[in-house]
């Protein structure tokens, strides 16, 4: 397994992995794959510069062999500027238990320690079992800030944390 950054003539990569997470594991996201689905190519083009442009945000894939099978967003908080954010995170079922969930993790609190931040937070579906193993595991704490997944749904989400 291999880890690498997304790069900016990949938006359609990018599509194609969010996608696939969206329709995985519905209840994981707040978007949902009717709502993101429908968006123009220049949404993807958009989302994708926005995580491959220096200084910005990041997208991390990991790959086997040539088959992209994980992928997790880091992200900048603008409200708070020592506190980064791990977003989408998805790992293919094929391929989960088998430590590719950590190494993304790992990947996006090395991009948070070189952006100099001191905490790297993200929601978790309260009663999703590996997640929340995973990001305990790794040394995440729940903060005690929890909300409804969306609007729609009656799943709440914890906001975990990890001191950089």
């Amino acid at each position: 397994m291999r880890l690498r950054r997304l790069e900016a003539h990949e938006a359609s990569l990018l599509r194609e992995l969010r996608l696939g997470a969206l329709r995985d594991a519905p209840t994981s996201f707040r978007d949902t794959y009717a709502e993101i689905a429908v968006h123009p190519s220049s949404y993807w083009d958009d989302l994708t510069r926005s995580v491959t442009e220096p200084g910005q945000n990041v997208a991390v894939l990991a790959y086997e062999e040539d088959k992209p099978i994980g992928l997790v967003f880091g992200l900048i908080d603008p409200l708070q500027s020592k506190v980064g954010r791990v977003g989408g995170m998805w790992v293919d079922p094929m391929w989960r238990r088998r430590g590719i969930g950590a190494a993304l993790l790992h990947e996006v609190a090395r991009w948070a320690r070189e952006r100099g931040f001191e905490r790297l937070r993200l929601w978790c579906v309260v009663d999703s079992v590996g997640p929340n193993s995973l990001y305990r595991k790794l040394g995440f704490q729940e903060t005690g800030n929890q909300q409804p997944l969306s609007a729609e749904s009656t799943l709440r989400v914890a906001e975990m944390e990890l001191m950089l």
